[in-house]
């Protein structure tokens, strides 16, 4: 092997070792924020309203109300994607894709967690999904 090549393969090694195990000295600045604050913020469920009223405020976006007029089946199956979107399956086989940041999305979402802390209208046949009976 030419003796200028593995000098500089071994000097870039060496170099990336060294940054790689080198410390970050900047540490992240602890939150002014109690425990508490963040963990309401984090699962932002209205708890003003029931999980009745917020399926109701759900199912009527002019977005849902739409996929359901072109829809024939009777079951919908809302789930949480890892993108922070949420998605809706129809029992025929079409899907809804509710946008991260929209306020449909931000009621399935409240809907969703509500029915995950009670434990109600969980899917039978789909894992970590909430059947929706229309």
């Amino acid at each position: 092997m030419n003796p200028v090549v593995a000098s500089s393969l071994v000097s870039m090694g060496k170099n990336l070792f060294d940054k790689v195990s080198t410390p970050n000295t900047e540490l992240p600045k602890p939150s002014s924020e109690s425990f508490s604050q963040e963990l309401d913020a984090v699962s932002a469920v209205d708890k003003g309203l029931t999980r009745k009223e917020l399926k109701q405020q759900f199912m009527q976006s002019p977005a849902i109300q739409s996929f359901l007029e072109k829809d024939t089946g009777d079951t919908l199956y809302l789930e949480k994607r890892a993108d922070g979107s949420m998605q809706i399956l129809s029992s025929t086989g079409r899907t809804l894709i509710l946008n991260q940041g929209s306020q449909v999305c931000k009621n399935a979402q409240n809907f969703f967690e509500s029915c995950m802390q009670e434990q109600a209208h969980l899917s039978d046949h789909r894992p970590n999904a909430v059947e929706i009976k229309v």
